[in-house]
């Protein structure tokens, strides 16, 4: 008899520990899943192009980064465009004028520092004529 209630016990503990362990689970992959930085570049970018769309003014752009407290501003160059080195893209220079911001970083699975950088690139007379979304993994652990 009490050697019953004992594997009743035992089965009601494992029981609720497993639910438990489902349950942070399926949390910690929500929790993965929601950060926006972990989203393609392609669709970064989508994003980005909505609050800063081709056409819109070197000017402009610096004011809406420089609104965001999230950005880091790496670079403003008034004098080069950035180098494109995009995947199925053959490397090539994008503008006369660029702008670099850290968008942000996470740690993938295996812990390495995936870090999103955003390139503007912009015409001679300072419009906006192409953005690019670099993600790139880093095996040190500090930025």
């Amino acid at each position: 008899m009490i050697e019953h209630k004992k594997r009743e016990m035992v089965k009601k503990v494992i029981w609720i520990f497993t639910i438990i362990a489902i349950m942070l689970i399926i949390g910690l992959v929500a929790i993965i899943l929601s950060n926006p930085l972990r989203r393609s570049s392609e669709q970064i970018r989508a994003d980005i192009l909505e609050i800063t769309p081709i056409g819109m003014s070197m000017e402009d752009v610096l004011n809406i980064i420089e609104d965001n407290d999230q950005w880091e501003i790496r670079r403003v160059s008034y004098d080069f465009g950035f180098y494109k080195q995009a995947p199925n893209e053959r490397p090539r220079t994008v503008g006369e004028k660029s702008i670099t911001v850290r968008k942000g970083h996470y740690r993938s699975i295996l812990m390495e520092i995936i870090v999103i950088d955003v390139f503007w690139g912009f015409d001679e007379n300072s419009q906006l004529i192409d953005i690019w979304v670099w993600k790139a993994g880093l095996m040190r652990t500090s930025l």
